[in-house]
């Protein structure tokens, strides 16, 4: 009874926790996508690597400028940009592939060999001489160098990301009263509460493997989870003057903020995981690695014979040396 109701108080408080996030993660999505985050980050980027500057300063700037020259980047940027001019001019690619980098820098590099240019890093001049193409090996060093460089700009965003997600996170628990606290003790409370939340997360973690389809439509937002009865949203006569009630919705909206920083996917996988367990139970061991099944039995017996046949071999070949050759 303890197990069932604690399995189903945590698929609840995943259902409120994957809800909000979607919705947080939504939200930083769409300010990275305002701020040009990731585009920004790639120009950047590029212009310290062709320069070989810390910052993006004049000489990276300058750079990127003459990297933006490049047919490849203008096609990459084309591509990014369809739709989406009537919004900003200077949208650029979010994402740009090594070999699209290589292919840029065998071009750019051209230009170089024919206008030397101050503030475009030494070593791209000597990539190749008039009139040859980069080597294998020279593409090769060039896409294994911006893998590498965008490896650590990826990282870069993902603590950008989480840190964003953290304040909005925080913003959306306080906005919509989601204290992991309360919600937690409501759901183990209150059965016709737990059972709303089981229904919503069963229903659609049966017919979906994506998170966009596991929850229904009719749970996407805080206001949906407060029609299930979920403990949230805002109730008039709210007391801020109790002094515990406070301290513990604080409490409560911090740890729903860090909490939702784990990001939507991990709350997807987790409660698909928990409704599978529900539904069918915990997955049983193999024949091997259950101690009463007849495959372990029999093994423990060969195993035991095995071990018997060696005493016994041992037993007699110590007996022979001590007897020794007849006379």
């Amino acid at each position: 009874m303890f197990g069932s109701l604690a399995l189903e108080t945590t698929i609840g408080l995943a259902l409120v926790f994957f809800v909000v996030a979607s919705l947080a993660s939504a939200i930083v999505e769409g300010t990275s996508r305002l701020l040009r985050k990731r585009a920004r980050d790639l120009e950047q980027t590029i212009g310290q690597m062709l320069s070989g500057s810390t910052t993006f300063d004049d000489a990276a700037e300058q750079a990127l400028k003459m990297f933006k020259g490049t047919s490849i980047y203008a096609s990459a940027d084309m591509a990014a940009s369809r739709g989406r001019r009537w919004f900003r001019k200077d949208v650029g690619p979010a994402y740009l592939s090594a070999r699209s980098f290589a292919d840029a820098i065998d071009e750019l590099t051209d230009r170089l060999t024919e206008t030397p240019v101050e503030g475009v890093n030494k070593r791209l001049k000597n990539f190749r001489t008039d009139g040859e193409t980069l080597a294998l090996d020279a593409k090769a060093a060039l896409e294994n160098w911006y893998d590498e460089t965008m490896g650590r700009l990826s990282g870069a965003y993902k603590r950008w990301a989480t840190g964003v997600l953290f304040l909005v996170g925080l913003g959306l628990a306080v906005a919509g009263n989601v204290s992991a606290f309360h919600t937690a003790q409501t759901l183990w409370q209150q059965p016709a509460v737990r059972q709303a939340a089981l229904d919503a997360a069963e229903q659609a973690a049966v017919k979906s493997t994506t998170g966009d389809g596991l929850v229904t439509k009719n749970v996407q937002t805080v206001q949906d989870l407060a029609g299930l009865g979920m403990p949230v949203g805002w109730e008039h006569g709210t007391h801020w003057s109790d002094a515990a009630w406070t301290v513990s919705h604080v409490a409560g909206w911090l740890v729903t903020a860090l909490l939702l920083m784990l990001g939507a996917p991990f709350w997807f996988d987790v409660l698909s995981r928990l409704v599978s367990l529900r539904t069918t139970g915990a997955k049983p061991p193999a024949a091997a690695q259950d101690p009463g099944a007849a495959t372990s039995l029999r093994a423990a017996a060969v195993s035991s014979a095995a071990g018997a046949a060696a005493v016994a071999e041992m037993a007699t070949a110590e007996s022979a040396l001590k007897t020794g050759p007849l006379s």
